[in-house]
């Protein structure tokens, strides 16, 4: 399968791989070769794929979508997985004490919120819950 994690600042991932998970908005999700086409919206969360003989990769990535398809003129079985989300980020690039303290201070702030649950409270979960994928990333290298 053809992996590509992309932002809008570009690209992140653009290779083969054998198996992804993802972070869907609904649980997490699998994907394999020869998967059903699909469409599915992502959380903020940790993904992962698996290359061949290499160890497991692994990204905090942002909200966004996630689209299984088949390569369009392609006389092989091959399926094209598109990864598009707001941020994206290699768990060895993650600052995991940075992320813990700024996961505290969002937490913090949230079990303090006493205005309305509008546009600014979902923001601040979003930040939280961005937070949380990277300490999670991070974690998931050296679970210590």
């Amino acid at each position: 399968m053809k992996l590509s994690v992309t932002t809008p600042r570009g690209s992140v991932v653009d290779t083969d791989v054998d198996e992804i998970t993802a972070p869907g908005l609904l649980g997490e999700l699998g994907v394999l070769p020869g998967h059903v086409p699909l469409m599915a919206a992502l959380k903020p969360g940790v993904l992962t794929f698996r290359q061949h003989d290499k160890p497991v990769a692994t990204l905090a990535v942002g909200e966004g979508f996630l689209q299984v398809a088949p390569v369009v003129g392609s006389d092989t079985n091959t399926d094209r997985v598109l990864v598009l989300v707001d941020q994206a980020l290699n768990a060895t690039g993650v600052d995991r004490a940075a992320a813990e303290k700024e996961l505290a201070r969002l937490e913090g702030e949230i079990s303090a919120w006493k205005q309305e649950l509008d546009g600014t409270y979902r923001a601040l979960r979003l930040r939280r819950d961005w937070a949380l994928a990277q300490v999670d990333a991070a974690a998931r290298l050296s679970p210590s």
